[in-house]
């Protein structure tokens, strides 16, 4: 009986030592699995970094790049190496860079762009748009320069801000969807260009392409990193990104708040 007992008890001991020993291998594996887990999730993430520097390194290259014809045709009212001015006024200078892509600048049409707009035609400032197409390299398109080659085809015939509204107000929820050079007729039409032939001409021909390679080099002769951005004489305006102080920002920028 005691021979018996004892074998037993050694027997349950083992077993026992077995469940230790497969639950400690268990846990090492699950700390293991954890380990290479974070691994790869640090390195995603310096991977991205990495991506991101390189990126924008490769912008900045492409930026630069920017060469300029100063015997390409240019809008009507445009000086060389400019954009559209807006308003009679000499002072003070407004500067706006857009991309018609940039979805925050849309939203910066929708909450302020009217108010612009207005100190323009009352002859409080001098308003210049300078439409830019950086997006096109991080999109993968080329909807954002043809739209602004297509705004200089309704700068010709006097029709800039409605051509610059229409655009803005059809901007896809999709970023990147970009627009066809249909849809850029369409909103020629819309914004009331009086001769569409020759503004198709001028859309699918991209008569201004030179034109609108020199209001990219401004831009960066400007330092614009970024869009929308506002310029009142030479000064950037910051906004904070509470929406309800953009348009106070903007009227104290110019002297109007």
């Amino acid at each position: 009986m005691t021979s018996s007992g004892s074998t037993g008890g050694t027997s349950g001991a083992a077993k026992k030592r077995e469940a230790r020993e497969r639950l400690a291998a268990e846990r090492a594996a699950a700390a293991a699995a954890q380990r290479r887990r974070d691994l790869l999730v640090r390195g995603g993430i310096v991977a991205l970094i990495v991506i991101v520097v390189v990126g924008i390194g490769l912008i900045v290259v492409l930026t630069r790049k920017t060469t300029v014809d100063p015997t390409a045709a240019k809008p009507a009212g445009v000086q060389a190496n400019s954009g559209v001015p807006v308003g009679t006024a000499s002072a003070p200078v407004v500067e706006l860079y857009e991309d018609f892509q940039c979805p925050i600048c849309k939203r910066f049409e929708d909450v302020i762009g009217a108010t612009v707009q207005a100190e323009a035609a009352a002859g409080h400032i001098k308003l210049v748009y300078f439409p830019l197409h950086f997006l096109d390299s991080n999109l993968g398109n080329d909807s954002s320069f043809r739209a602004a080659n297509a705004s200089g085809c309704a700068q010709d015939q006097g029709k800039f801000e409605a051509f610059h509204d229409e655009v803005y107000k059809n901007q896809p929820t999709k970023e990147g969807a970009g627009y066809t050079d249909a849809q850029l007729l369409d909103f020629g039409k819309a914004a009331g260009v009086p001769d569409m032939t020759r503004f198709t001409s001028c859309v699918q021909g991209q008569t201004f392409k030179g034109w609108v390679d020199a209001v990219a080099a401004q831009g960066e002769t400007a330092g614009i990193t970024g869009t929308p951005t506002f310029v009142v004489d030479g000064k950037k305006i910051t906004f904070s990104t509470d929406e309800g102080t953009w348009k106070q920002a903007f009227l104290s920028a110019i002297g109007q708040g």
